[in-house]
């Protein structure tokens, strides 16, 4: 172990949603550890390469750390001096993050009144993808989980999530004509970009799926 002078930002984390309001920092001695970790009993090797300090015998872990093995999301806001654990208070819509749009002119924004006007609130615009379209959102490791309200229209297709970076699927759903609106909600703690892929039963139909403005991150 090496012992560093250091400024530390840094957590035990105990679960649950929190907030931190920080105070000044303070500079002190710490030594770096290097340890092994398992995960639900399980050998795991984390994808951050900070390590844990110890002061006064009291072990710390880094921030990334806690979010990479509990799955809970920790963001911290430089202009209010605040810690958040867990999802936000106040729902983001997801127009006010980057969105992009994949395949040509099979996915893009509309405001044709089919789509629109599909539900009790009528919307200016909404994101259609037809068939093979392919769509990615950036939520950029701000976020818990992300909403996404769907329905289907002339035909049925299948909703799958996936993390662009790994390619690991997190979540699918089967979607038809004759389903109400869908809600699909998934875990973004630590994913910078997530693609949703429509693949519809029956190309020749056309089918389009819609993604209403209702769909949020938290």
């Amino acid at each position: 172990m090496k012992k560093v002078s250091i400024v530390l930002l840094a957590c035990l984390l105990v679960g649950g949603t929190a907030t931190y309001a920080a105070t000044k920092s303070k500079t002190v001695q710490a030594t770096v550890s290097s340890f092994k970790y398992a995960l639900n009993g399980v050998n795991w090797n984390p994808k951050t390469t900070t390590a844990p300090v110890v002061i006064n015998g009291q072990t710390y872990i880094p921030v990334s750390l806690a979010k990479e093995a509990t799955k809970t999301n920790i963001s911290i806001d430089a202009k209010s001096g605040k810690m958040n654990f867990g999802e936000k208070l106040a729902e983001t819509p997801i127009d006010k993050e980057k969105i992009s749009y994949g395949y040509g002119n099979y996915a893009a924004l509309s405001k044709d009144t089919k789509y629109t006007q599909a539900t009790e609130v009528p919307y200016k615009e909404v994101i259609v993808g037809k068939n093979l379209a392919q769509i990615t959102f950036y939520p950029d490791n701000k976020y818990q989980t992300m909403v996404l309200d769907l329905k289907a229209f002339d035909g049925s297709a299948k909703v799958s999530v996936i993390d662009e970076d790994t390619k690991e699927e997190l979540k699918a759903l089967f979607l038809n004509i004759d389903s109400p609106v869908e809600e699909l909600d998934f875990s973004v703690v630590g994913r910078k970009s997530i693609v949703v892929k429509f693949e519809a039963d029956n190309y020749s139909k056309g089918t389009n799926v819609t993604i209403f403005p209702s769909s949020y991150y938290k």
